[in-house]
């Protein structure tokens, strides 16, 4: 498949764990809940980046900012720790290379889906939430990229606001790799 399976927009690349249960598409109550849960996670994935307090906060006593600060690097402890307790309970599965746009995903290895099978993609975003997104899939086949074997999924029935989420999620990706370039080069 051409390079355009997974659109022209920016593309998230990274090594996640990620799982796949093959079975039939979500649908009704079930899809509501899903794009509901998925909406959820990655509202909480992106407080997780965003300072919107000290902006909020920037004319208010030093003081209160401190105290507002010091109770946010709190709460991130705890959020990591919980995180780490639910890993050691559940356990993740292994990261493995993928790229995903908020169209599709492609992943890397060696993987059992079989085109135009159905089922759901576990999608871990982010280690200090031990929560996937599942988001329903068809596999699309797969194929080869720089000499690695890939299976790509189409995403189905993701509601207009999850998808907006996950655009955001793919842009925030996207500037952190270029401040981390610079960062780097300087």
């Amino acid at each position: 498949m051409p390079e355009s399976f997974l659109g022209d927009g920016l593309i998230f690349e990274e090594s996640l764990p990620v799982t796949w249960t093959p079975g039939a598409l979500a649908d009704g109550l079930q899809l509501a809940r899903l794009n509901t849960d998925n909406h959820q996670l990655l509202g909480a994935e992106s407080s997780l980046d965003e300072v919107r307090v000290h902006e909020a906060l920037k004319d208010e006593s030093p003081a209160l900012l401190h105290e507002l600060q010091r109770l946010e690097y709190k709460v991130n402890i705890l959020l990591r720790l919980t995180a780490e307790l639910a890993l050691r309970s559940s356990g993740l599965p292994v990261a493995e290379r993928i790229r995903m746009s908020s169209r599709g995903l492609e992943w890397f290895g060696d993987h059992p889906a079989v085109a135009d099978a159905t089922g759901l993609l576990s999608i871990y975003i982010n280690a200090a939430l031990p929560q996937p997104l599942k988001i329903p899939s068809v596999a699309a086949g797969g194929g080869g990229i720089d000499g690695a074997r890939v299976t790509r999924f189409r995403f189905v029935g993701m509601s207009d606001a999850v998808v907006d989420m996950l655009e955001k999620l793919i842009f925030r990706h996207h500037r952190r790799l270029i401040a981390g370039a610079k960062h780097a080069a300087s």
